[in-house]
């Protein structure tokens, strides 16, 4: 029987797969994505193509990727890739390929907005689209990335859906033939080969840009690419954690600034431009490829002195920084709030100031206190409190 481990939990969940050739290990069980494309396996083994270079999408974990490996012997051709936008899931499909013992030579995890060099490379495309991992319009961009090609390309898609797009299938039937879109379960099986690839020039241009500006400053324009957060608008959270740091704290030239979970750059390049005289040095860190993007795009066209970070780690050096601007997402709980703040401990030096954004300030309030900060003030701006902590 062959074995994927994707944790060393002593209670781990056991899946046997396959007619019981295959066994993953995971701490809660595989999504049920995974598991539907998992058991589409055993019919392309049945195919005369090889699997050349295969490219897999969205998936959280490898265990897809690692078990086309593992069963598909000398029906595999090529290097295996797999990708994701998010620098968490990175990091998870670096290790599980590691722990496994998956050759560096034969399966690597990468992270680019541009996928159409590794979907040319690719007879098949393999796309978890699980519930919640990205916008419509970033899945739509994908796609026709994914879709560009030489006439007569011939790339085989194998996708499995929580809830399906239609103007996603109606543009995957326009370029695919034999397209088949099944029930299995939860999950909706998208099948088709590549027959009327899209030309680049053809393909849309959904970056956005749109105007933002401090009180008594000149506006400056940004650019979002799909799957930024805040695509085509400013995030009102963040403007209002810059106005009121504007409006509040006074810099001292040279300040370093760490502008955590920027987005598009937003909040540090407006006071990178407001204040030119300041000279501030700026980093910008975030998780999500489309954001760090987006903000290399946005630097380009207002440069400074800045350092650009494509991590989920919090980076940085310890007690080097002035300012922490801090304007995390809430999806329900408060674990990504208090990694900013344990971060922004970290990073800022003694007397460096917290700038954070809250709908609801006690609970960070009362992580931040035991974090050692203490309060200078709180404002309430455009529907949102924000909170100027210091590190004692």
């Amino acid at each position: 029987m062959l074995t994927i481990s994707l944790t060393h939990h002593p209670h781990a969940r056991k899946e046997l797969l396959l007619e019981r050739t295959l066994r993953i290990v995971s701490r809660s069980g595989l999504n049920p994505t995974e598991t539907a494309l998992i058991n589409c396996l055993p019919a392309l083994r049945k195919q005369p193509a090889p699997l050349v270079s295969p490219l897999f999408l969205g998936g959280r974990t490898g265990a897809l990727a690692m078990a086309v490996w593992l069963m598909a012997g000398d029906c595999l051709k090529g290097k295996i890739t797999l990708h994701t936008f998010d620098a968490h899931t990175l990091q998870t499909l670096v290790r599980n390929l590691a722990e496994n013992h998956a050759p560096e030579a034969l399966l690597s995890a990468v992270s680019s907005t541009d996928l159409t060099p590794l979907a040319q490379k690719a007879s098949i495309v393999f796309w978890q689209m699980t519930k919640g991992d990205g916008t419509a319009e970033r899945d739509l961009e994908t796609l026709e990335q994914l879709l560009e090609g030489e006439t007569g390309a011939k790339r085989q898609f194998l996708i499995a859906a929580d809830e399906p797009n239609e103007t996603f299938l109606k543009r995957f039937r326009k370029h695919c033939t034999g397209v088949t879109v099944r029930r299995q379960n939860t999950v909706t099986l998208i099948q088709g080969t590549l027959s009327k690839p899209i030309a680049s020039s053809d393909r849309a241009n959904r970056a956005a840009t749109f105007e933002v500006s401090l009180k008594g400053h000149e506006p400056i324009t940004l650019t979002t690419l799909p799957g930024c957060f805040c695509h085509r608008r400013a995030d009102m959270g963040g403007l209002a954690l810059t106005e009121t740091v504007a409006e509040h704290i006074s810099f001292d030239c040279g300040d370093r600034v760490m502008d955590m979970g920027c987005g598009c750059g937003m909040n540090g390049l407006l006071l990178a431009t407001a204040f030119p005289e300041k000279r501030l040095q700026i980093t910008y860190q975030d998780s999500n490829r489309c954001a760090h993007d987006s903000t290399e795009l946005n630097l380009k066209r207002y440069p400074h002195r800045a350092q650009l970070i494509f991590s989920a780690e919090g980076e940085g050096k310890r007690a080097s920084y002035d300012l922490f601007m801090a304007n995390p997402p809430y999806f329900g709980d408060w674990r990504i709030a208090e990694f900013f703040i344990q971060t922004a401990a970290r990073l800022l030096k003694r007397g460096g100031i917290l700038a954070f954004v809250s709908k609801r300030e006690a609970k960070p309030l009362e992580m931040m206190q035991h974090a050692g900060f203490e309060e200078l003030g709180r404002f309430s701006r455009r529907g949102y409190t924000i909170l100027l902590m210091t590190r004692k």
